[in-house]
């Protein structure tokens, strides 16, 4: 297998707790044939969740900003997940496999901002308890 890095120690030192929600594919109609969204899988996990470097920042091209996040997690997330860490809401847009030689996959999590321009904080259940 060749050369494969061992990150799992030092990602488990600065790793946080925060949940995860994997949006579901499918929704259904009530009774009264409503329209029903579907409601996200939600799950509580640990990963290292670190402000993104400058230059990444600065190379995006206004896209990234100083509110988004950087994760490093040994699980794969599926894109277009959610991130709730510290009350602040992120979108999961971009994956970094490094698989191939480290145990470890690197996400971009993009800050989710409301139409005033400011950060969402979660601040309900978002009924999927």
């Amino acid at each position: 297998m060749g050369n494969h890095f061992i990150f799992s120690d030092l990602i488990k030192r600065y790793s946080v707790d925060f949940t995860l929600l994997i949006p579901s594919e499918e929704g259904s109609y009530d009774d009264l044939g409503e329209w029903v969204p579907p409601k996200p899988t939600k799950s509580d996990e640990r990963g290292a969740i670190v402000p993104l470097q400058s230059q990444l920042v600065y190379q995006s091209g206004g896209r990234l900003t100083s509110m988004d996040r950087q994760l490093f997690i040994k699980n794969e997330i599926p894109l277009k997940a959610q991130v709730i860490f510290d009350g602040a809401t992120f979108d999961v847009e971009a994956m970094t496999p490094y698989g191939t030689y480290a145990d470890f996959n690197s996400y971009i999590l993009k800050a989710v901002i409301n139409s005033d321009g400011l950060q969402q904080h979660n601040t309900n259940s978002l009924g999927t308890d």
